[in-house]
């Protein structure tokens, strides 16, 4: 795929404004605009402003486009991605099947959840320079992040839990979701009891919501030992929200079981959406190591 440039011609969009009751009579009524550019994927009058690929990839996928003006195209690459990272989704065609009526063809590599919260994006423009017409279309995999706590505020930018030192999260208003969210997160331990280096242990408790694996508000996982935030000590869960919902009033506790001697350090708290459609990919060849007293991630 040859790297495409990002355009940057100023385009704009001239919004339609409805007048508000409160604007005096004799104010000038904003024109409204005739030309457009609409998008969907199976009917005309469901239109979308991105494409959520799905994790299976797609095959000979398709989007419809529509316009009353010519337009042109440019699929956009973000710097940061090389060629091979860029290269799972490939735009077939773009091609003009009746007058107004623009057929994207494109492959889409597929995405298994297996042990990651990955995401993978890319966006298409179409636009019009002379009629400083424009629109992005966003197409995603993969999953949809809506928050990440970072802890900035803690004395060492790390929150540390003790026996005696449990953490509550606080409201966090973009946990929204319909049906269920990961929540991820780095653990990792500090001790100066070798006796109990390899049996560290964090809860992780939720009010609001149960886990999905053991349908349980409670979840613990084994801790490393560790000095900092990497692969090796990343964990995520799967949790249901009361009734299938997550909301803002969804709190979760991180404590441990072990004395003061134990520090758990904890990083990247974050929360990412999950479909229902893509229910059927989370768990398929994951596999949970299981010990008497401890779930393993």
């Amino acid at each position: 795929m040859k790297p495409t440039i990002l355009l940057f011609s100023g385009l704009t969009l001239l919004l339609a404004a409805s007048v508000c009751a409160c604007n005096r009579s004799d104010d000038p009524e904003r024109p409204v605009r005739d030309d457009y550019i609409k998008v969907y994927e199976v009917s005309a009058k469901k239109t979308v402003d991105a494409i959520q690929i799905p994790f299976e990839g797609a095959q000979d996928g398709t989007i419809h486009v529509l316009s009353n003006v010519a337009l042109e195209w440019r699929q956009l690459i973000d710097p940061s991605e090389d060629e091979e990272e860029a290269s799972w989704l490939t735009i077939k065609s773009v091609e003009e099947v009746e007058p107004g009526h623009i057929l994207v063809s494109y492959d889409a590599e597929p995405l298994i959840a297996l042990n990651a919260l990955d995401r993978r994006s890319s966006r298409l423009s179409f636009f019009n320079e002379e009629e400083s017409l424009g629109k992005f279309l966003p197409l995603r995999q993969g999953y949809s992040r809506q928050f990440m706590e970072t802890f900035d505020d803690e004395d060492d930018k790390t929150l540390v839990i003790t026996g005696s030192k449990s953490f509550t999260t606080p409201e966090y208003p973009k946990l929204n979701a319909d049906y269920f969210d990961y929540i991820a997160f780095n653990a990792w331990a500090e001790t100066t009891n070798e006796f109990i280096s390899k049996n560290i242990t964090l809860d992780v408790t939720i009010s609001g919501g149960r886990f999905y694996e053991t349908e349980m508000t409670t979840f613990r996982v084994n801790v490393p030992i560790g000095t900092a935030a990497d692969k090796s000590n990343f964990k995520y869960l799967l949790v249901m929200g009361n009734d299938g919902h997550m909301s803002p009033k969804t709190h979760f506790t991180f404590s441990v079981a072990n004395d003061n001697d134990v520090f758990v350090h904890i990083d990247n708290f974050a929360a990412y959406k999950v479909t229902e459609a893509e229910m059927g990919f989370l768990f398929e060849d994951e596999e949970f190591d299981e010990d008497e007293e401890v779930d393993w991630i």
